[in-house]
């Protein structure tokens, strides 16, 4: 099977180009750009701001890519890495909050024309990730958006494997009821108001 641009590096693969001395930033740029920025929206960052993030990552991926052990999954690295820069990001963004309490917030962004559907189905996952407490959602978005394995979950997160399963059973049961309460709602069309 041939490799494309959009399909992840292993970490053998990884470590492969690293030893070879081939430029992969850009290949590891170009596989898990994606991958990194849904990370990102995991942890609650606004979707205007993801794509900072996502650079933010990659700096810090270009800064210490002699580091990266080939032993370690490639995705859970990312993931690590991701984690701390948010976090980072977070305190940076609470301190200006403190100093600018005084100066009242631009509005938000107009979100671009895209179809009823499409938008109803994007605010069907926010809602149910806003109901899911921030470990499930996690779990949940590595495993079955990301792809990841449990164990590089278990591995990224630093938690135990059964933990990995039982969050991931505990949020696919809750997207199962949420699903249910929904299709028991009626639609609502916008030429309904």
């Amino acid at each position: 099977m041939s490799k494309t641009l959009d399909t992840p590096l292993t970490s053998a693969e990884f470590a492969a180009d690293v030893d070879c001395g081939a430029p992969s930033l850009r290949e590891v740029f170009a596989r898990h750009l994606g991958t990194v920025w849904r990370i990102a929206r995991a942890f609650g960052v606004p979707a205007d701001e993801a794509d900072d993030v996502a650079q933010e990552v990659f700096l810090v991926v270009h800064r210490k890519l002699h580091t990266f052990q080939p032993s370690r999954s490639l995705p859970a690295w990312l993931f690590g890495i991701t984690r701390n820069v948010v976090l980072m990001r977070r305190r940076a963004h609470t301190r200006r909050e403190r100093r600018l309490s005084a100066v009242e917030p631009p509005p938000a962004p107009r979100e671009p024309e895209a179809s009823f559907e499409l938008r109803q189905a994007a605010a069907f996952m926010q809602e149910f990730l806003d109901g899911l407490d921030e470990d499930k959602r996690l779990v949940f978005l590595l495993a079955d958006v990301e792809g990841m394995t449990a164990s590089e979950i278990a591995e990224a997160l630093e938690i135990p494997l059964g933990t990995v399963f039982s969050r991931l059973r505990a949020a696919r049961l809750k997207l199962e009821q949420f699903s249910q309460r929904l299709r028991a709602r009626p639609v609502r069309r916008p030429h309904d108001r």
